[in-house]
């Protein structure tokens, strides 16, 4: 059984998440945040992490970096509210989604989803990076 952890700040999102992918037969560990979400792979370690990007004390990208020095090979994927901006629209809070998660591209995340997603979605992304 492939093992997941989910690290995100808001409960609910955790719960939900656990839940979706538990019901796809996965184990699933969730933390409120990096440094709990490393300590948990430093103890119990996981075939793919999904994190929040934008989360009080170290952020996901801080995290992601954390996970690259010890687990090189390890699929992430980071996920953060906001995103699509329409031409005639400023959503100052969906361009600095975009910043947080082009950033965690960069700092070697395998995908990047923006919240609200799809459950098929998460489920395609997880299936395909765990696939490989």
């Amino acid at each position: 059984m492939k093992k997941i952890l989910v690290i995100d700040d808001e409960e609910d999102i955790r719960i939900v998440l656990q839940q979706v992918l538990e019901l796809e037969g996965y184990e699933v560990a969730v933390a409120a945040d990096g440094r709990e979400g490393l300590a948990i792979l430093d103890q119990d370690g996981a075939d793919l992490v999904i994190t929040d990007v934008i989360m009080p004390g170290m952020d996901g990208v801080e995290t992601l970096e954390h996970i690259r020095e010890k687990w090189s090979d390890m699929p992430v994927i980071v996920i953060s509210g906001g995103g699509n901006v329409a031409p005639m629209e400023y959503q100052p809070a969906a361009i600095a989604t975009n910043a947080y998660l082009e950033s965690a591209r960069q700092a070697g995340a395998a995908l990047s989803i923006t919240k609200p997603f799809e459950r098929k979605e998460l489920l395609d992304a997880v299936g395909s990076l765990l696939s490989q």
